[in-house]
């Protein structure tokens, strides 16, 4: 009897060790040069299949800028999009405004692949033709969105996510410059790289270098990335919107808790 207890303690404590526990540097660092290669990768190999073909897919390039947005707004473990995306300037030195989306499920199944194609799986419920969607598709439109030329992405641990019950989370954002998802098809039909306007077709999506350049302003801050100590050097409208930013805990309204063991897309 004592045999059999002492099992049963084991395994429970081998299972709540596995459950609740995690070591978050496992997890790539949005500046690790494998997790940026795999990021631009996949997003290119998805935008290449789209069906029908586009005749104006742009290459899609690494922006560093975009990561840090993204990182930033992952630190915050709040399962909503990033407040600042549609106010100009707020989240890129470059790009008046920037698009989202975002992974969010248990930490021991995060692989960037899986996530990405979680998004791209959305292609069943949009209608080109149409252009409309039965289902949430915005993650696929913005995927494949053909003058979306930057991506940046960040994974961050979150032991809990404001707004769900996903714990020990990773929580995974890309940004987009410039953004998609406007009222239009989210990309031309026709022949592979036709207009491309003379540029480089590969994988059939048109190639520019200078267009392509990782460059980065890693001296430029945004709003809510700012630390409150420098408050007395930040501008007026800077200090306002690091007082904005949302914490851990909000008093204001927000997303009603969703409970779920998937992961969760926004």
């Amino acid at each position: 009897m004592t045999g059999r207890f002492s099992t049963c303690a084991l395994a429970l404590l081998l299972f709540c060790c596995s459950s609740d526990s995690f070591d978050p540097s496992t997890l790539p660092d949005p500046r690790d040069p494998e997790f940026i290669k795999l990021c631009v990768e996949t997003h290119n190999t998805l935008r290449s299949r789209v069906d029908p073909p586009a005749s104006n897919m742009l290459w899609m390039s690494w922006d560093p800028d975009l990561a840090k947005t993204a990182k930033a707004w992952a630190k915050k473990c709040l399962f909503k999009h990033n407040i600042y995306l549609k106010e100009r300037g707020k989240v890129h030195p470059k790009f008046a405004f920037a698009g989202e989306n975002i992974w969010t499920g248990s930490a021991s199944a995060f692989n960037v692949k899986g996530a990405l194609s979680a998004w791209y799986s959305e292609v069943e419920f949009y209608d080109y033709e149409t252009n409309k969607c039965s289902r949430v598709c915005g993650h696929y439109t913005q995927v494949v969105w053909a003058t979306s030329y930057k991506v940046g992405c960040a994974v961050h641990f979150c032991p809990t996510v404001q707004y769900i019950s996903i714990r020990n989370a990773a929580h995974f954002i890309c940004n987009y410059g410039p953004p998609g998802n406007y009222p239009v098809q989210p990309y031309k039909t026709g022949a592979a790289c036709s207009e491309c306007g003379g540029e480089t077709c590969t994988m059939t999506m048109c190639q520019n270098e200078e267009r392509d350049k990782v460059v980065g302003k890693y001296h430029w801050n945004y709003c809510f990335l700012l630390l409150p100590l420098l408050h007395l050097y930040l501008k007026t409208s800077e200090l306002f919107c690091l007082q904005r930013i949302p914490g851990g805990s909000q008093s204001g309204t927000g997303p009603r808790v969703m409970s779920s063991a998937s992961p969760l897309l926004l």
